[in-house]
């Protein structure tokens, strides 16, 4: 009868490796130690994997003795996909550390990132064929591959933003025209039944974004870091430079088709499905639409990696805590542990060590948050404040809870502000030293009353994946009209104006970009007309006013306030009548706070939308600066 395999002490530096000698009908592997820092570093591929349930499932046997070594099913079924490498040595935490010595762990989970940094191959391994995985992988092998070899990953971020605006860089517009050139095919293809083999495999790719693996934030350490990296999925294979380009391909080609179908140059609306279809979907178009939509988690994890290895730095922790948890009708970056939602993040975090953050599991989560946050706000990230939607109204709310969903804010893409509502004005440079409030766990932010609220209208409920809630809709439209019919504070043209601009806070998406933009009154007015006065299921209805309804599913849980001034915006669900509305400096949009009942000290509420002070037009009206204490 085998017994179970038992560790020897493993010397600080050293690290273990699994020679594997087969897969199956067994797993035998034979176990190597060797130094970590040689220059050059040993030779194996290191595993990049989701966990899932720590239950002993099957064994694997180490040789030359036949000793076992417990591994859950995850790690089981990866191993029988692992035919190819079979008398190669691999890297895999669950085997490759004691799991038994906390001491050891410790050492070695603090080498995490040199050991996926110096791997000569990192492996992420997405789980079994499932989903049509296998056209999925073969259409990025195919499409992102060709995109590579195109040049897309060479075009610079800032670039893509404005696409297809590329600059006047020969080599970005030659990469520009034939990543177009693919669309082209793409799109042809999806309406012709007899190239059903040329299509670019949406839903198939769609869904193998989604999977868990995306999901976990100690993978996007593991795939930043690697220098050279293969996503396995079943038994396909494929590497990340292409998955990352598809990532981009697609979000460029779905831009790219709804350009040239409102141009009128396409006569087939954009996507796999038809008209028809997305007009007879049970749960209606948004239902049908979701399963063409790609998890933002997979792009975040391949950027990083982009980033890492063109500019050899790493990002701050305040971009990556926003590009790893911030999220609309989809979960952030997911850890067994609260504190890793930190933690995880700190090994390629440029200002890890400035932050003053150590990994110290004694503290409870609470604890870590509010560090990273106030560490942040120190930094002039005093926008993170309306993260805390999470938080309701339960101190600390000014510290948002990072084990939650955090949804998009209702005035940024992706992370950069639209707005700026208190123009140039910044939270002092001795804020460092004074932002610490009267009692534990309070801040102190310098800014100015706007107003108090006078009323609050019906709460506007759009949840993801329902229809486009079209009465509840036109209540917040009425809702709005009311509140501007109440007030002289605005001539009439803007009074027109914010009728259609409060319900969307101003923003749009625009056919030619990936990314919001304040709104137009060519696009968004027009909309707004017929959503308030055509029925949405209509399909001509449905598909001239796509951007309006994309956009308003973002103010879920949002009500209309009217303050006692004659201001007229949008804020959180639970802002109550009395509740004032800030401008704390270095907030690109206000805040609405509720006192606690002492002098100076208040409940953060969460973020407004307030029609005409979002450009900083109350800089220079004489308000009186304040110091708010947030608790």
């Amino acid at each position: 009868m085998s017994t179970r395999y038992e560790y020897s002490y493993l010397e600080t530096g050293h690290i273990r490796l699994l020679h594997i000698l087969s897969v199956s009908p067994e797993i035998r592997v034979r176990i190597d130690v060797v130094p970590l820092d040689t220059d050059p570093p040993p030779i194996y591929a290191a595993l990049s994997y989701l966990w899932g349930k720590d239950t002993p499932f099957s064994r694997v046997i180490v040789e030359p003795h036949g000793r076992y070594i417990d591994i859950a099913r995850n790690l089981t079924v990866c191993f029988q996909h692992l035919d190819a490498f079979i008398g190669t040595n691999i890297w895999i935490d669950a085997v490759c550390i004691n799991q038994g010595d906390d001491e050891e762990k410790s050492r070695q989970v603090s080498r995490m990132g040199s050991i996926y940094e110096r791997a000569t191959k990192v492996l992420s391994w997405l789980g079994p064929s499932a989903d049509n995985s296998d056209a999925a992988i073969d259409g990025i092998s195919n499409y992102g591959k060709a995109a590579v070899d195109a040049g897309l990953l060479d075009i610079k971020k800032e670039l893509l933003e404005t696409w297809p605006d590329v600059g006047d860089d020969p080599a970005n517009m030659r990469a520009r025209d034939a990543v177009v050139e693919l669309m082209v095919k793409a799109n042809a293809a999806e309406g012709d039944a007899d190239r059903a083999a040329e299509r670019f495999p949406r839903l198939a790719f769609a869904a193998i974004t989604r999977r868990e693996y995306f999901n976990r934030v100690w993978i996007k350490q593991e795939i930043t870091l690697a220098r050279n990296s293969m996503v396995l999925c079943g038994f396909k294979q494929t590497d990340a430079e292409s998955f990352h380009a598809s990532l981009l391909f697609y979000g460029l080609l779905i831009v790219w088709e709804t350009n040239e179908y409102r141009a009128g140059r396409h006569a087939r609306i954009p996507g796999p499905f038809s008209i028809e279809e997305l007009m007879a979907a049970p749960d209606g178009p948004w239902a049908l639409l979701k399963q063409t939509t790609t998890d933002p988690a997979a792009g975040s994890a391949f950027s990083g990696r982009r980033k890492f290895l063109r500019e050899g730095g790493k990002k701050p922790l305040f971009e990556l805590i926003h590009t790893s948890y911030v999220r609309n009708g989809a979960l952030g970056l997911r850890s067994t542990k609260p504190l890793d939602k930190i933690y995880a993040l700190l090994g390629i975090a440029a200002d890890a060590v400035e932050s003053g953050i150590y990994t110290d599991y004694t503290k409870t989560p609470d604890e870590a948050f509010e560090q990273a946050a106030r560490f942040l706000i120190a930094q002039g990230h005093v926008d993170i404040l309306k993260w805390c939607r999470t938080r309701r109204v339960n101190p600390p709310t000014w510290v948002p809870d990072f084990d939650a969903n955090l949804p998009y804010t209702w005035s940024d893409d992706m992370g950069v502000p639209l707005f700026k509502a208190t123009g140039s004005k910044s939270q002092p440079t001795t804020l460092v030293h004074e932002m610490n409030g009267p009692r534990p766990a309070s801040l102190r932010l310098h800014g100015v009353c706007l107003d108090t609220a006078a009323a609050v209208g019906s709460v506007f409920v759009h949840n993801d994946g329902m229809k486009y809630p079209q009465e509840a809709a036109r209540q917040l439209f009425l809702n709005v009209k009311a509140f501007l019919e109440r007030t002289s504070k605005y001539t009439k043209d803007q009074w027109d104006d914010a009728l259609w601009r409060i319900p969307i806070c101003d923003r749009e998406y625009h056919p030619t970009s990936m990314y919001f933009q304040r709104a137009t009154l060519e696009r968004s007015g027009r909309q707004f007309e017929l959503l308030r006065t055509q029925p949405v299921d209509d399909e001509k209805v449905t598909a001239e006013t796509m951007s309006y309804q994309a956009t308003m599913r973002y103010e879920n849980g949002a009500r209309p306030i009217l303050l006692t001034a004659g201001y007229v915006g949008l804020g959180p669900m639970e802002t109550m009548a009395e509740d004032i509305v800030v401008l704390l400096y270095g907030g690109s949009t206000p805040f609405v706070l509720r006192s606690t009942g002492t002098r100076g000290e208040y409940y953060l509420v969460g973020e407004a939308y307030i029609y005409g002070v979002m450009d900083g037009e109350m800089m220079d009206k004489g308000l009186e600066e304040e110091v708010f204490t947030l608790c």
